[in-house]
């Protein structure tokens, strides 16, 4: 492994710990996951000599400062945030976070895109392509399910949208919403995932977060970039895309199991996400799995 990518590791490994999950995967630019919890009131990063990708995938709002030190902005779960290469990094996470650290593991050779990318501080925006991406990359390395072309292919989706994302007007990338916003989103996303396999209205999503549906889905939208009814959606399709890897369950089972009224719905929704249906995404799993290698042991 390269020796900034190595030193990089170390030191955040020193902050937070050692990583749940981790692996590399060797694509066009190779990248090294490492999936973190941890408990903290606050650390400093120092600058790094390469950048960082962290997505935040569970715990608690994380706050960090700006370059100037004045403006607080604020990651949830479910977002995504960019470290450009040279930049100190001040964050504060009270209670228990989870999230993946994306590092990419050739400074020597990385694009100039990526290197020269970022407003000089931390950007975090939404993007759930990125999400979902880095969610499977951990499960098929957690899994040892090392299809090494799958995976490739992954990590240069990846790069390829964090490219598309970065390259936008510097302008969309902050995250214009206020901390009221934030805190709707994080609750509303905190209840979806615990009450997957419960009929979920707006309206209840409304009450829970203690606000009107109107303000509600005008407040979701504008924090995280999609409509309640689409995340919540996607977060059930991605709960059923491990249910059908890991489980025998049946399609109308796991239908039920994540919310879906009935097997015709979730196999139409399926579909609309993934492209094919979900017995043809159990098929197409198990075949990736069995032409893995065993690893010796």
């Amino acid at each position: 492994m390269p020796g900034s990518t190595h030193r990089v590791r170390k030191l955040i490994r020193r902050i937070v710990g050692s990583p749940i999950g981790s692996g590399r995967v060797q694509g066009r630019w190779p990248v090294v996951l490492d999936r973190h919890q941890a408990l903290f009131e606050s650390i400093t990063v120092p600058p790094l000599p390469i950048p960082l990708l962290l997505v935040h995938t569970g715990g608690k709002p994380l706050d960090y400062l700006s370059r100037d030190r004045r403006r607080l902005k604020q990651s949830l779960p479910g977002l995504v945030t960019f470290v450009p290469r040279g930049v100190r990094a001040e964050v504060a996470l009270r209670g228990v976070g989870e999230g993946t650290v994306v590092y990419f593991d050739d400074a020597r050779s990385l694009p100039a895109w990526l290197l020269r990318s970022g407003p000089g501080e931390p950007v975090t925006f939404t993007n759930e392509v990125i999400v979902s991406i880095t969610r499977r990359l951990m499960s098929e390395l957690e899994a040892n399910s090392h299809a090494d072309p799958y995976l490739k292919s992954l990590a240069n989706a990846l790069l390829a949208e964090l490219q598309s994302e970065l390259e936008r007007p510097r302008a969309t990338l902050d995250l214009p919403v206020s901390r009221g916003r934030l805190r709707v989103a994080h609750v509303a996303k905190r209840h979806m995932l615990a009450h997957l396999g419960e009929p979920l209205s707006v309206r209840d999503l409304a009450r829970t977060c203690g606000v009107g549906v109107t303000s509600f889905t005008s407040d979701f939208r504008q924090a995280m970039g999609i409509t309640p009814h689409r995340y919540l959606r996607k977060a059930r399709i991605e709960r059923s895309c491990e249910l059908l890897r890991t489980t025998g369950l049946s399609i109308r089972e796991i239908a039920d199991v994540v919310g879906f009224r009935g097997q015709s719905h979730f196999c139409s929704a399926f579909v609309a996400e993934r492209g094919l249906t979900p017995s043809a995404y159990r098929r197409d799993s198990q075949v990736r799995i069995e032409r893995t290698p065993r690893r010796p042991r």
